[in-house]
């Protein structure tokens, strides 16, 4: 996987740098391996609908069990992953691999618009496009489906009708990556949910890009601490 999406990223570099140069060179770049760390996360209790608390125990329950069958984990777990991040960004697309069972994720700058509803296949990771805002990427998913992990920081679930917009920009010099994640979904939250991930910048990693993934019952009580 790690080297499909070197292969894609680097076509688009090629291409996109000989038509756009000025413009990508005044745009950070957020390649790197990202890790999180005991001071990454400022997340704060969601305000749930009755509807989203009411439902909490049985989700958990659905979210161990695709964890237990190596399911893809998808948003937002791609981002939780205690694992280094591997990014990978070209001018016209960010790709973004965990180690966790995942599908590498994209993030699509090259102005195009969502598809239409009607032609929107529904993924773990969604569908996500971004716009620069001066040196912040801010990110607009929709499209997910009702499967892998979607347990949300602070609480609620996504659902197909989760709406996500993150804010990326880089700090102290490009060791440090804020991203400001905020949901909305009626079914799930009284109003929008907001929280930060802070990542770190890594050098190099050591261990294998992805894990292979054996399902059983251990793992499923150490990842989420749901009994079996």
């Amino acid at each position: 996987m790690r080297c499909a999406l070197a292969v894609l990223l680097a076509v688009c570099t090629v291409t996109l740098a000989a038509q756009r140069p000025a413009e990508s060179a005044q745009r950070p770049d957020f390649s790197g391996y990202w890790e999180l760390r005991l001071d990454s996360f400022r997340v704060p209790r969601a305000a749930l609908t009755p509807q989203s608390t009411a439902a909490a125990e049985s989700q958990a329950k659905k979210d161990a069990e695709a964890l237990s069958r190596c399911a893809l984990i998808g948003m937002p777990a791609v981002m939780d992953d205690r694992s280094a991040l591997d990014v990978r960004h070209a001018p016209t697309v960010i790709g973004m691999v965990a180690k966790s069972p995942s599908s590498a994720r994209y993030i699509y700058i090259d102005g195009r618009s969502h598809p239409a509803a009607d032609e929107l296949e529904p993924t773990t990771n969604g569908h996500s496009i971004g716009r620069w805002d001066g040196d912040t990427l801010v990110v607009d998913t929709v499209g997910f489906n009702d499967r892998g992990v979607t347990r949300i920081p602070g609480g609620g679930h996504r659902t197909p009708a989760s709406h996500l917009v993150e804010r990326y920009r880089l700090h102290e010099d490009g060791q440090r990556l804020s991203v400001v994640f905020t949901w909305e979904d009626p079914s799930v939250f009284q109003r929008p949910h907001s929280y930060e991930f802070r990542y770190y910048k890594v050098s190099e990693i050591s261990e294998p890009r992805v894990i292979n993934c054996v399902p059983n019952a251990e793992r499923t009580r150490f990842l989420s601490g749901v009994p079996q």
